[in-house]
């Protein structure tokens, strides 16, 4: 019935996109003959000459729909196999053009080409191929019209040249980087954008102005193009692997000091259609990947990682169906990361004295296949992986023994939306994962779960957006396994005091749903709003391949904005923003509630400040006890703040602050200065430190059960500091050196503990009464955790889509000495910790057929 309604809602909205004005045009000329292409790969003079050119550039950035300061221009052609784009950046001052010499696809603050193309003409998705003056090659794929993709790689040239009157770019794209239907009458959608860096200022053709709702909706039209042939289809990558790892073995026998390793895999794309494109992977191999950042947490959830592997990177988007967004940061149905994730049964294992285990740190990938692209005027993405059964080895005395960790798990996901020309859309999404459990896994993991959705963007006189979804979970499993889902810090259905839900150590499945419904105004020059309201049943659970940090909730919020992008004397753009929300369990406690006033200014110099003050109600925390009685929090006040310098600069500074404090002497206090430093373009090095002071009143220490139960809290005060190096060296814009280190320490110490007395009395005082907590028995709370992680890369493209990899990693954990935080000491424990090394070398060859 949802969707119908929302089917009927589309039908009524869906109108021509641009009302009938004339849009953007542009004709590309065909190129033939034998001296047309020189051996460069360029094209001669004469060809581009009889090219229409085109100049009508409008500035987007700061003045939208103003003159531009300098003149741009480019032409169009193309033959069998490649569109040709020139552009012409004329600049009367050439001797100030900004330039940065950085590895492939980071962006910096400099001069920049941008061609656009929508091969599809569909109006929602597109390629982009962008240029600095340098010969910095970045290519990103846009999706849902406004949203992007920068992991998007693609094979195709460029040659940039510097003269008197300025800097221009010579694309060379093959159309098998391309999505289309080859006819005698292609007509793409296309736009052209240029940035100058000095004045911070883009113009583009035709103009794709920030008061938009739609980026790639307001692309103009490149016609001219007759193409029957088919281009290129398959495009295989293999690539071989040799690694070396060394590592401490602490007396372990089954662990070497010194492991060589090696491996064979394949990557492959195929277009099976215009619009569609099959990936695959085979033994995939992620070893020049970044490590994850060391965390410390202390609440009852799991902390999110962003995803940072290509293959499950590139395309994401195809797979989005968002739960909770926090800020624009969301996590949904599907979270890519629990794809060979570390074995979920290592804590299973047996130990104690002279037994010695070995588990492998993730579980390996046997292989992936994903579907992307397009089938009409829907978008599609289909995804399918397999990863094998871990063992974990295990000496007990001389016996040698395996014990499964983690079972051979199939992951499925299915994602389709239909869109309409106003640039509403509704899609649905399907998930599936599915174990093979054996031995002790069967009462530990769920043997199936699926996940099922429809989610819709209605649009209204191109200003105002209706949007909500619908999903629904179940999961499978023997007794135990649902048992140990029930008591998950996402149920918690074990908790004395909740009356909505039971736990029930019997059932074989768990099913909920959950939904939300938001009103919005997307557009416009002065005024945006958002109003939502949403929930999510007790026993909903996505996290066998979602991220959810829990169910059982119920929630609203308004936002409303007040804005101006229209640059004055003193500032380029600003706004001012107003939340307000709140939450609720199923039972009807409150969990949270309040406000937030924040503002955001971006001046004529390019600097930037911003902040924020945030009150906070008195809110239930049914999860602070990690399955016991829910208790009073206050959640206190504060503020945060941030100001960023011209990141043009040589040398450029970035702070971002907050202090939050409740009225019985809890704080948090956070201060993060960064500085990019450039000192020439060819180099960049970022340093920065976090200092964070954590005071926590009543901090969950544990669950202590005696002649009686006490739920036990503490006084905890907690250090942590981070240091955050990078160091990035370009040779050639395809030859470059990545260095990335962080010192990580963060170290708590406990005391004045208190048990919970009334977990419900409003009076601070009367909820908790003095506990003499046995440190002995019961293992000593405080921490001092240490890490050291680097990750070195350097990375070269000998030729167009065929790459060499040469990588180093460390990393250093020394937990040993508990207590508060000592600078000096702490960060000698570091360094002292023995290392483990992970050197690896891996080369591809991209061949294209």
């Amino acid at each position: 019935m949802l969707g119908a309604i929302a089917l009927f809602a589309l039908s009524t909205l869906a109108g021509p996109l641009h009302d009938g004005a004339t849009m953007a045009r542009v004709d590309a000329v065909a190129v033939s003959g034998p001296n047309a292409v020189r051996v460069t790969g360029e094209l001669n003079d004469d060809v581009w000459r009889g090219a229409a050119a085109v100049d009508a550039f409008v500035q987007r950035e700061p003045l939208d729909g103003g003159e531009p300061s300098e003149r741009t221009e480019f032409r169009v052609a193309y033959n069998a196999t490649t569109l040709f784009v020139k552009v012409r950046a004329y600049d009367r001052q050439p001797d100030r053009i900004v330039s940065y010499l950085t590895r492939r696809d980071q962006d910096s603050p400099c001069d920049w080409i941008h061609v656009f193309v929508d091969s599809y003409h569909d109006r929602r998705t597109a390629y982009e191929f962008a240029v600095n003056p340098s010969g910095v090659k970045l290519d990103r794929y846009w999706f849902n019209d406004n949203n992007r993709d920068d992991s998007w790689d693609a094979v195709w040239d460029v040659t940039v040249s510097r003269d008197s009157e300025g800097w221009s770019a010579e694309f060379r794209i093959p159309f098998s980087q391309l999505r289309f239907n080859p006819s005698q009458a292609n007509t793409f959608g296309f736009a052209v954008a240029r940035q100058i860096g000095r004045l911070n200022e883009t113009s583009t053709w035709p103009l794709l102005s920030r008061h938009a709702t739609g980026y790639v909706s307001s692309f103009g039209e490149l016609g001219g193009l007759a193409m029957s042939a088919s281009p290129k289809k398959l495009e295989i990558t293999p690539y071989t692997v040799a690694n070396l790892t060394t590592q401490p073995t602490g007396g372990n026998p089954l662990l070497k000091s010194a492991a060589p390793g090696g491996a064979f895999g394949l990557d492959m794309k195929y277009a099976l259609t215009p619009g569609l494109t099959l990936t695959t992977t085979v033994n995939p191999d992620f070893g020049q990947v970044e490590a994850d950042p060391a965390v410390v947490n202390l609440s009852a959830f799991e902390t999110y990682f962003n995803e940072r592997r290509p293959f499950f990177v590139e395309g994401s988007g195809n797979f989005n169906f968002n739960l909770d967004c926090n800020d624009g940061s969301c996590s949904g149905m599907f979270y890519s990361r629990r794809i060979g994730r570390a074995p979920q049964g290592a804590g299973n294992l047996p130990g104690g004295d002279n037994v010695y285990t070995d588990v492998p740190s993730q579980t390996k990938i046997l292989g992936a296949a994903k579907l992307t692209g397009r089938v009409g005027n829907y978008s599609v993405g289909v995804m399918q992986t397999v990863s094998e059964e871990a063992q974990a080895r295990v000496q007990t005395g001389s016996a040698l023994s395996t014990q499964p960790v983690e079972p051979l798990t199939s992951y499925s996901v299915g994602r389709v939306r239909r869109e309409f020309s106003n640039q509403s859309a509704i899609g649905f999404m399907l998930t599936n994962t599915k174990r093979q459990t054996v031995g002790n896994l069967v009462d530990l993991l769920p043997s199936s779960a699926s996940t099922g959705g429809i989610d819709w963007d209605l649009r209204f006189r191109k200003l105002y957006s209706v949007t909500g979804y619908w999903a629904g979970s179940t999961v499978r499993g023997d007794a135990p396994a649902i048992e140990a889902l029930q008591e998950n810090s996402r149920h918690y259905f074990q908790r004395p005091d909740l009356t909505s839900v039971t736990l029930d150590p019997t059932r074989t499945s768990l099913s909920g749903d959950a939904g939300s419904l938001g009103i919005s105004k997307i557009g416009g020059e002065h005024v945006r709003f958002n109003s939502n309201v949403g929930f999510k049943s007790p026993g909903f659970d996505t996290n066998d391949v979602g991220f959810l940090r829990r169910a059982d909730t119920r929630n609203m919020g308004n936002w409303i904005q007040f804005r101006s992008d229209t640059p004055n004397r003193w500032f380029r753009s600003r706004n001012i923003n107003f939340n307000q929300y709140a939450g609720w369990n199923s039972d009807g406690d409150r969990l949270y509630s309040g406000a937030n006033i924040n503002s955001h200014w971006t001046f004529t110099n390019n600097w930037s400040i911003g902040g924020g003050y945030n009150v906070n109600g008195l809110g239930l925390d049914d999860r602070v006890t990690r399955g016991g009685p829910a208790v009073y929090q206050e959640n206190g006040n504060g503020v945060w703040y941030y100001v960023n310098s011209d990141n043009r600069r040589a040398v450029a500074l970035d702070y971002f602050g907050s202090y939050f404090a409740d009225p019985h002497g809890s704080i948090g206090a956070d201060f993060s200065p960064n500085i990019v430093f450039r000192p020439v373009p060819s180099l960049m090095v970022t340093t920065g430190i976090r200092f964070g002071r954590n005071v926590t009143d009543t901090q969950w220490v544990g669950h202590v059960t005696d002649s009686a139960s006490h739920y036990v809290f503490g006084h905890l005060e907690q250090t942590t500091v981070a240091l955050t190096g990078r160091f990035n060296y370009t040779l050639t814009p395809n030859l470059s050196l990545q260095l990335y280190a962080q010192p990580f320490v963060s170290a708590g110490d406990y005391r004045q503990f208190r048990q919970i007395a009334d977990a419900r009395a409003a009076d601070y005082y009367a909820r908790f009464t003095p506990y003499i907590y046995d440190t002995i028995a019961n293992g000593d709370p405080n921490f001092n955790v240490k890490s050291f992680r680097t990750t070195n890369v350097l990375r070269w493209e000998y030729k167009p889509g065929s790459t060499l990899f040469v990588v180093w990693q460390q990393a250093r954990e020394n937990d040993a000495v508990p207590g508060g935080f000592s600078a000096g000491r702490d960060l000698h424990d570091i360094f002292g910790a023995p290392s483990t090394n992970v050197f690896l070398v891996k080369i591809a060859y991209w061949l294209n057929y």
